[in-house]
C-alpha cells in the first residue's frame, strides 16, 4: 500500500478508536493494539539511531510492505521541539510518512511535509468521540 493510503489508514483507525487515557504511554498502547488488530504491523520503540526511539512503526504485513509509518504522539500540541523531533524522524530510510497523534485541534496548522516526508494529523478519538 503506498505511503499516503497507509497514513490516511492509520489515522482513519486512530481517530476511531477510544482512548481512556490521554498519556503518551496509554495512547501508544491503545493505537499499537488497534492497529496490530487491524492486521498491521507495528513495532514499538523503533530505535532509529543517534538516541532516536520512534514511539510506533507501523507497516503492512509481509508481501505486501510497500511503506511504513511513524506514529508520534504529540498530546500537549506540536512546539518547535516536537518539530524537530519529526525531522529527524522523518530523515531515517525506514520512515515513508509521519502520523502525529493529538489530543484535539491544533492551535497551529501543522505542515503538509517535514524533512521531506508526509506529515499527516490524527486526533485520538475523534469519530469514536462524537457518536
Amino acid at each position: 500500500m503506498h505511503a499516503e493510503l497507509l497514513a490516511q489508514r492509520v489515522v482513519d483507525l486512530i481517530e476511531g478508536a477510544s482512548f481512556p487515557y490521554l498519556d503518551p504511554g496509554a495512547v501508544v498502547g491503545v493505537i499499537a493494539l488497534v492497529l496490530a488488530g487491524a492486521g498491521l504491523v507495528i513495532v514499538r520503540d523503533y530505535a532509529l539511531g543517534g538516541g532516536d526511539v520512534l514511539p510506533l512503526l507501523v507497516a503492512e504485513p509481509f508481501p505486501r510492505v510497500e511503506a511504513s509509518i511513524g506514529v508520534v504522539p504529540a498530546l500537549e500540541g506540536v512546539t518547535e521541539p516536537v518539530l524537530r523531533q519529526l525531522a529527524r524522524h522523518a530523515q531515517h530510510p525506514a520512515v515513508d510518512s509521519l502520523v502525529v497523534v493529538g489530543s484535539g485541534a491544533l492551535a497551529t496548522p501543522l505542515p503538509r511535509r517535514v524533512g521531506g516526508v508526509p506529515l499527516r494529523l490524527a486526533v485520538a478519538g475523534a469519530r469514536a468521540t462524537a457518536t
